[in-house]
């Protein structure tokens, strides 16, 4: 059953041809903006921002956490690259945490924002360019309301599918439930294959 869905999401996506493009142009400046941060650590110095992280203390993972938080609810932004940024200046497993955080808190504001605001306030936030996304997601989830097919679906696109999920009867208990479950495996994935790739090519 599992394998069928996920087959008939996939399908259905890449039949659909704004839909590859706008992965292409995710995938492009996804490419740019991780160029951009080798540069700047190899500027900077590993080292040297690890020192930068220890003497802000405590106000370094609040700080990092709302960045990440931002680019989420800011739906043109992304929070894919601050998350490998978060594995190599925090260590992996606190990058991890810190990132799972700020997903869920980014994600949870899109949701609410939706909820109580509407589709008016959100098409603001996300920009014209993502309205049809928007509303693609909101009518397929206006039919599969179900926690395994919010899951499948939310590494997708997961701040425009949170925003979706908002305008949708969903209930927030079984949002976060498949935030939850998806985030621990992408935002995974950014961690340790994106932060250790990151860390080969700065030094």
């Amino acid at each position: 059953m599992i394998d069928r869905m996920v087959r008939a999401i996939f399908c259905q996506r890449m039949r659909n041809p704004n839909f590859l493009k706008k992965i292409l142009l995710a995938l492009l400046g996804f490419a740019a903006l991780y160029a951009a941060l080798i540069l700047l650590l190899r500027t900077v110095g590993l080292d040297n921002a690890h020192e930068w992280i220890a003497a802000a203390g405590n106000w370094a993972p609040i700080v990092f956490v709302a960045l990440c938080a931002l680019s989420l609810v800011l739906a043109p932004l992304s929070g894919s690259s601050l998350f490998i940024v978060g594995g190599a200046l925090f260590g992996r497993e606190k990058g991890y945490v810190l990132s799972l955080i700020a997903s869920i808190v980014g994600c949870s504001i899109n949701f609410w924002i939706s909820r109580r605001l509407g589709r008016n306030v959100v098409s603001r936030l996300i920009g014209n360019s993502n309205l049809k996304a928007l509303d693609q997601f909101t009518g397929q989830l206006q039919g599969n309301r179900g926690v395994l097919y919010l899951t499948l679906i939310m590494p997708i696109s997961q701040d425009i599918i949170s925003y979706a999920a908002g305008l949708t009867p969903i209930s927030y208990s079984r949002f976060l439930i498949a935030l939850i479950l998806s985030g621990v495996v992408v935002i995974g994935a950014y961690i340790y294959l994106g932060t250790s790739l990151l860390e080969v090519l700065v030094r």
